[in-house]
Formats: structure tokens, C-alpha cells, sequence
């Protein structure tokens, strides 16, 4: 039984730093929420989670995050509202659907973006609504946008990040 002080890594004590980034998800969250439910979106927690998902420490890196996800979510709602057109929500087509999402988005240089244009296929085609599918789709991209936009904006407040706090992590 070996020192396991040599394979743990002690956390940093928490600084000011910390908590105004914590402060800020929150307000994104609770801004983009308020906003999905203003504009009567009807699966507007996906605006919140959007919002959290994107969130970087500087507007820079929500930026970088938000361009694929954007593009993904873009791709993924009309694929999967295309797809569910043809054949609905059959096992065999949601298979194919996906298959296709990723084949396009490596065909046109988005290989960044096809894990949420899956994630998107899977909400367009296997979430039950009675809306149409372009609709449901429709609404999905909305979602997802203005969480993106309400982070970009929450992201930009003040307190900026140091440069060596921003510095992307590999």
C-alpha cells in the first residue's frame, strides 16, 4: 500500500476568482431560463444547459465552444427533422440518421460538431412531440442558441479572466 499523497492531486483553495465564475454560470443560467420561458420555448431548460455547456472563464473561450455547438445543433435539427420525415422514429432509421450526421459533418469539415448534431438527431427524432418534426427542430436551434448567446454575453461581464487563468486547458 503505496503513499497515496503521491498519486493525489491537492485541490487550490477556492479564490475570488472561483466564486465570480460560479456566480456568473448561475446568472447565465437563471437569464437564459428566464428568457426560454419569456419566448414560451417549449423544452426551455435546453436554453440553461446551452448556456452552462458553452460557459468559459473569458467571453474567448465561450466563443470557441459556441461556434461548433451552434453549427452542431444547426446540422443535427435539420437532419434529424428530415430523417424523422422519411421514417419516423424507427430504431433502423435513427441509425441511419446518425450514421449520415457524422459522415456529413466529416464531408464538410465539422468534425468538431457531430457529437451535438448527434445529440440533436436523437432529441429531433426520439423525444416525442406533437409538433412537426421542423417545428420540434426548429425550437431545438432556438433553445440552443440563446443559451450560446445569453453565455457570450454573461461571459464578456466583468471581472475579466487573468491571461493565465484563460489560457485554454489541454
Amino acid at each position: 500500500m503505496g503513499d497515496c499523497r503521491k498519486t493525489m492531486k491537492i485541490a487550490s483553495p477556492l479564490t475570488l476568482k472561483h466564486f465570480a465564475q460560479a456566480i456568473k454560470v448561475g446568472v447565465a443560467g437563471i437569464v437564459a431560463l428566464f428568457l426560454a420561458r419569456l419566448f414560451r420555448l417549449p423544452q426551455a431548460y435546453w436554453a440553461g444547459i446551452s448556456a452552462f455547456v458553452v460557459m468559459g472563464v473569458d467571453v474567448n473561450q465561450t466563443i470557441a465552444g459556441s461556434r461548433d455547438r451552434l453549427i452542431g445543433t444547426a446540422v443535427g435539427a435539420c437532419l434529424g427533422a428530415f430523417f424523422f420525415m422519411l421514417w419516423g422514429s424507427q430504431l433502423w432509421a435513427f441509425g441511419i440518421a446518425v450514421t449520415v450526421t457524422v459522415l456529413f459533418c466529416a464531408a464538410v469539415g465539422l468534425e468538431r460538431s457531430y457529437r451535438l448534431a448527434c445529440v440533436t438527431v436523437a432529441i429531433v427524432m426520439l423525444i416525442k412531440s406533437a409538433a412537426s418534426p421542423w417545428k420540434t427542430a426548429l425550437y431545438r436551434f432556438l433553445e440552443v442558441a440563446l443559451g450560446i448567446v445569453v453565455a457570450l454575453a454573461v461571459a464578456a461581464l466583468p471581472p475579466k479572466a487573468s491571461p493565465q487563468t484563460s489560457a485554454p486547458s489541454k
